[in-house]
Order: structure tokens, then C-alpha cells, then sequence
């Protein structure tokens, strides 16, 4: 049977609030982030400025409640706050964005006129033609951070480079004289019927895009036909990735292998019981990744999303 949690106040978790002894409460636990504050990729300040404190209003909008659980050793959960304990100002809260003041111009008479500000609307659906009419979009409507995350690559982005290169070269062959009055795209991937040859992968963290995450793109897959890698980083627990899906509906997904095999072993099991059909194991990131652009955007507006990063990438040490 699993020790019971010590049950301490606020004011005591508050004195934890060097970088020696960084404490940092989430959902009501309190969770010793010293180590991990030492060797940030951002920076130990992204994780000290919140030391001592509540963080749960930064992280809750992006992250899984279990993700804690699932990914940190249960020694660094120290104890249970109180409930009522904590005061306002023991609650970190997320920089709100300051609006621009509307530019201005003179007029022809020297008077000043306000200038409109220029604010990029979102076009609908039906005008996005290709892919890169998506990526231009998001751009202009995500977040700095999220825009950063989806967008980056390692170091000189390289690699980025040379793999939408690579893909550029694929071609179709041509057929000639074929009657193309009914075309019909079916087909199947790893056992499970698509409507047409392409699924959706795993991307983490998807609620950096949209508040509803994961969940979203499991109902699209449904509707859309074709199959769905859910994430091992996902904003959303398994439980709920799996409950948003519809009868009969097939699935894949992602394992970044967890030095603690027993776990890596549970969620396996997890997803065998609930039929998802493929395994896709990452084996491409045995340490961690240093994506300059999402550094750099990190560093100005967000405080413990790096971490997470951290905690996953730094365990894949899978040899």
C-alpha cells in the first residue's frame, strides 16, 4: 500500500523558494523541481520565479492532470497542500498581454489622427488550399510559444530543411488514357480502412492550438476516416483521448520509452485493452533536442512548459 502524503499549509510549501530547495505546487501537490531547475534548458529562473508557489493556473491549460504522475518519480511529490491554504498571492498567474496603444499619424494639417490597427483575420476553411495556407494562418492567429513549439527545429533547423526537400521530390506516376469519371481513394494502413491514404500523427501538447486538443483531432480522424497516433505527450490524459472516441473507431499510437520500463510496460497494456491497433516507438530522440526558436520565444512569455519538455526528453535513454 502507497504511503499517505504529508498534508502541509502554504505558508510552510512557501519556504521552499530558493533554487537550492524549489518547490512548486500543481493541483494541490507539492513537488520538489530542484534538480530539474539546475539543468532547464530555459534557464533554473523559469522554474525559480515560480518556487514556493501555486502554478497550476500556467500549466493546467496546456498539460494532462496525470502527467506528473505518469513521468516524475513519486519521491519529488512532497506532500498535500491544505485545502484553503493558499493565499492569492502564493498563486502565479499568466502575463497578460498588454495592448498595443493605436498607432498614430498627422494630418495634413498637423493635427494627430488616430490610426486603425491592422488585425489579421482568419480566413474560413474553404479559402486554405494546401498545407502552406494552414501554416500561414497559424502564424498569424497562435500564440508566440505555440507558433515556436510547432514550428521549430534543432539548432540550425537543417534537418528541417533537407526533410521538406526530401519530400518534395516524391512525385505520383502519371497513368495515361485510365477512366477517372468515379476515383475512389480508399485504402488501408496497418489493418485499419482510410478513406484515403493519410493519417494524423502525434503531435504533443495539442491544446497550444486549441483548447480542446487532442479530443478535437480524434473526433476529426472519425469523421474524416482515417486514423489517429495519440501522442504520449498529450494535453489530454489516455482516458480521455479514448473516451472521445466513437464506436468502432481504430487507432495507433506514439511510445517514447520510459527508462522506468514498468511504466512504459502499463501504458502499453493500457492501450492494447483498449484495441488501439499499431505501436509506434520514437527511438529518434535519445537526448534532449535544443530547438533555438522555441528557447528564445520561452524565454520572454512562458515559465513551466520547457520543463515538461525536459522531464519527458531527458528520460529517453533507451540504450
Amino acid at each position: 500500500m502507497a504511503e499517505a502524503l504529508l498534508s502541509m499549509s502554504m505558508d510552510e510549501v512557501a519556504k521552499h523558494n530558493t533554487k537550492e530547495d524549489c518547490w512548486v505546487v500543481l493541483y494541490g501537490k507539492a513537488y520538489d523541481l530542484s534538480k530539474f531547475a539546475r539543468v532547464h534548458p530555459g534557464g533554473a529562473k523559469l522554474i525559480t520565479d515560480v518556487a514556493g508557489m501555486d502554478a497550476t493556473a500556467l500549466f493546467d491549460p496546456i498539460h494532462p492532470k496525470d502527467i506528473m504522475e505518469k513521468l516524475l518519480k513519486p519521491d519529488i511529490m512532497k506532500c498535500v497542500v491544505e485545502p484553503g491554504s493558499i493565499k492569492p498571492q502564493q498563486v502565479a498567474k499568466p502575463v497578460v498581454k498588454a495592448k498595443a496603444a493605436p498607432k498614430k499619424k498627422v494630418a495634413s494639417q498637423g493635427a494627430e489622427e488616430e490610426e486603425e490597427e491592422w488585425v489579421f483575420k482568419k480566413p474560413p476553411l474553404a479559402a486554405m488550399l494546401n498545407s502552406f495556407d494552414f501554416e500561414s494562418v497559424a502564424r498569424e492567429v497562435m500564440e508566440p510559444q505555440a507558433w515556436g513549439y510547432y514550428s521549430s527545429g534543432g539548432d540550425d533547423e537543417i534537418t528541417l530543411r533537407d526533410n521538406h526537400l526530401a519530400f518534395q521530390r516524391i512525385t505520383m506516376r502519371p497513368r495515361i488514357l485510365v477512366n477517372v469519371k468515379e476515383i475512389d481513394m480508399t485504402t488501408t494502413m496497418l489493418g485499419i480502412p482510410c478513406s484515403l491514404p493519410l493519417y494524423f500523427t502525434a503531435t504533443a501538447l495539442a491544446k497550444l492550438a486549441h483548447q480542446d486538443g487532442e479530443v478535437a483531432i480524434v473526433k476529426a480522424a472519425f469523421k474524416a476516416g482515417v486514423p489517429y497516433m495519440l501522442p504520449t505527450l498529450s494535453s489530454y490524459t489516455l482516458d480521455e483521448m479514448l473516451g472521445a472516441c466513437e464506436p468502432g473507431q481504430e487507432l495507433y499510437a506514439q511510445l517514447y520509452v520510459n527508462p522506468e520500463r514498468s511504466r512504459s510496460e502499463q501504458y502499453v497494456r493500457k492501450l492494447e485493452a483498449a484495441g488501439v491497433k499499431a505501436l509506434f516507438v520514437t527511438v529518434d530522440a535519445p537526448q534532449l533536442g535544443r530547438r533555438e526558436k522555441d528557447l528564445v520565444v520561452f524565454r520572454r512569455t512562458f515559465l513551466l512548459f520547457v520543463l515538461l519538455i525536459l522531464v519527458l526528453e531527458k528520460s529517453l535513454n533507451f540504450f
